[in-house]
């Protein structure tokens, strides 16, 4: 749907000559909610023309005119084959967002059958083991070494067992059954609050999200300041007063590195408060939210 508006300084039209100039865009806004992802475009422009008036009756007449053009379109998401909705997030059962990086949107695609990727906490069905994120099926070989059983690859992988090693064997930083992570050497328990993310540093406890402090990635509380985003992604979210910001970490739990973080937002180079694009973004005391993405901050 477009909505155009215009505005007029004066009310005498008859003496004056107009001209537009062409729209430029001000600024794009996603959001997204179970309907798709809708984003949202305002254009702003604005004229100015002179008529000067001679002979008997003279006089300059200034004109003015302002065309806003807003533009709103839904773009579905979620579906298997579909863009990733906000967060990384898939509705369909059976999927998972794939691709993109931890900030762009990926796409969502079939997970947990053999061949397929794993789905949330490194899950395979019909026992199947959860290898470089590839789900090989039970009874097959896995390509770390051993044969997929139960979600173990042999003598390591499986819940309470050691790590396997990228050539088979313990000793090394992956597990293969889904809802466990290796932590000390063995495969545990993984995705609650204080437990190593499982693989694809995803958590199952409710307001937790995966973060590290220099070491074993972990399952933490999200959305204060200083604490990681919840959700992750690019559509990390934080409570009130606080913005997400940097790039959240990729790979599996146990690789360290940091994810992004909530920091106070709307003051004076500060971050935008909000998400989206820079004009649904809101700062403090008359400033301006400038730049997009990541690196939009108040000025």
């Amino acid at each position: 749907m477009r909505t155009n508006s215009i505005r007029f300084s004066s009310n005498n039209v008859a003496l004056c000559l107009l001209a537009l100039v062409a729209l430029a865009a001000s600024g794009t806004g996603c959001s997204s909610n179970s309907s798709g992802l809708t984003i949202t475009t305002t254009q702003t422009s604005t004229a100015t023309r002179t008529s000067v008036a001679t002979g008997t009756n003279t006089g300059t007449v200034t004109r003015t005119v302002t065309v806003t053009t807003t533009a709103t379109s839904t773009i579905a998401c979620g579906a298997a084959g579909e863009t990733c909705c906000t967060g990384r997030a898939c509705t369909n059962a059976g999927t998972i967002c794939s691709g993109g990086g931890a900030a762009g949107e990926g796409t969502c695609v079939a997970c947990g059958g053999p061949g397929e990727a794993c789905c949330g906490g490194g899950a395979c069905g019909s026992g199947g083991c959860c290898v470089n994120e590839i789900c090989t099926a039970s009874g097959s070989g896995c390509s770390i070494g051993g044969t997929c059983a139960n979600g173990s690859c042999g003598a390591c992988g499986g819940r309470g067992q050691a790590c396997c090693a990228a050539g088979g064997g313990g000793g090394g930083d992956i597990c293969t059954a889904s809802g466990v992570a290796c932590a000390n050497g063995t495969c545990a328990a993984c995705g609650g609050s204080g437990q190593p993310c499982c693989a694809g540093r995803m958590c199952s406890a409710s307001g937790t999200a995966c973060a590290s402090g220099g070491g074993e990635a972990t399952c933490q509380v999200c959305g204060g300041a200083g604490q990681a985003c919840c959700g992750g992604g690019g559509g990390g979210t934080c409570a009130a007063g606080y913005a997400c910001r940097g790039v959240a970490a990729t790979g599996d739990a146990g690789l360290g590195g940091t994810v992004s973080t909530c920091e106070v937002c709307g003051g004076a180079g500060q971050p935008c408060c909000g998400t989206g694009g820079g004009d649904t973004r809101t700062c403090s005391g008359g400033l301006t939210c400038t730049g997009g993405g990541d690196s939009a901050t108040c000025r």
